[in-house]
Formats: structure tokens, sequence, C-alpha cells
């Protein structure tokens, strides 16, 4: 029994310092690890930044162009009539929006959702518009009628989203 008391209290510190020495390296290489962490997610910063601003410009062009006073100046009526002129914008807007898609990586979730919320408004308004005028209306009738509409909306949800898109550039940046 003396011979395994003796071994115990031989080994008993080796094996103290082994724990030790495998405490520290342990804690060492996690340190580290975070300081490449940290290093890594600063690069990756310098990268997705420009891109992530690129996005909100986009998200802010996006909603420009299909303001109504925008999208019925730049998208003629000239010899349509009101049912082809509702075609040419919805189909305008659409492919705006599809265009666009994958900024809804960059931005936040709630920028995105307004932004849709605002484009869908648009498509309302339109429908309502190509509602209101009579069958024989010209393209003209319907954007005299769209811009009518769009006035007489207490809040405009374009403008919302991009107050919400100013409101994020301005927290992240």
């Amino acid at each position: 029994m003396n011979t395994a008391v003796v071994i115990a209290i031989s080994v008993l510190p080796a094996l103290l310092v082994a724990c030790t020495a495998c405490y520290t390296l342990k804690l060492s290489m996690e340190k580290e690890l975070r300081a490449l962490m940290l290093n890594f997610k600063q690069e990756n910063k310098k990268i997705i930044n420009p891109i992530r601003l690129q996005a909100y410009e986009r998200i802010a062009l996006f909603l420009e162009r299909i303001r109504p006073e925008s999208l019925l100046l730049r998208v003629s009526s000239s010899d349509l009539s009101a049912v082809q002129y509702r075609i040419l914008l919805l189909a305008n807007i659409r492919s705006e929006f599809e265009h666009n898609l994958s900024q809804q990586v960059y931005i936040s979730g709630l920028l995105w959702q307004t932004t849709k919320t605002a484009k869908e408004d648009l498509f309302k308004i339109i429908n309502l518009a190509a509602g209101k005028v009579d069958g024989n209306a010209t393209g003209a009738d319907l954007a005299a009628k769209i811009l009518e509409l769009n006035i007489e909306q207490p809040i405009q949800p374009i403008d919302q989203a991009l107050d919400l898109l100013r409101k994020e550039i301005t927290e992240l940046y």
C-alpha cells in the first residue's frame, strides 16, 4: 500500500501540470480563434458594405421609378387604350421588381416587406383607376385617373419605404 501511495504522490503533480497545460492551451486556442473570427468579420465587412450600399441604392431607384409620376412619364400612353396601358404599366412594375429581387438579401426584412407593400399598393391604385374609367378610355385618361387616386392617398407607401430606407442607412453607416 505504501508503494501505491508513493506512486500516487509522484504522479499527481505531473497530472496537475498536464491538466493545467491542456487548459491553458485550450484557452489560448479559443482566444486565437476569436481573434481570427473578428479579423474575418472585419475583412468581410469591407467586401459586403459596398454591396449593401449598392442594394440600398437600387431599392431607392426602384421606388423612385415606380412612383406614379415617374412611371407615367417613362411609360408612354400614346395610342393605347386604358386596358392596354394598364397591362403595360403592371408589366413594367413587375419587370423592375424582378430585376431587383436579389437585393432582399442585403436589406432588412422590414424594408423589403415595405418595398413589396409599396409595389402592391401601386398595383391596387392602377387597377382601381382602370375600373373607374369607361370602356372607351384612352391610356391618357387612365394616367390622369391614376394620378388623381394617388394624390388622394393620405399616406404614400413609396415615401414610407424611402423613409425607412434612409433610416436604415443612417443607422448602419
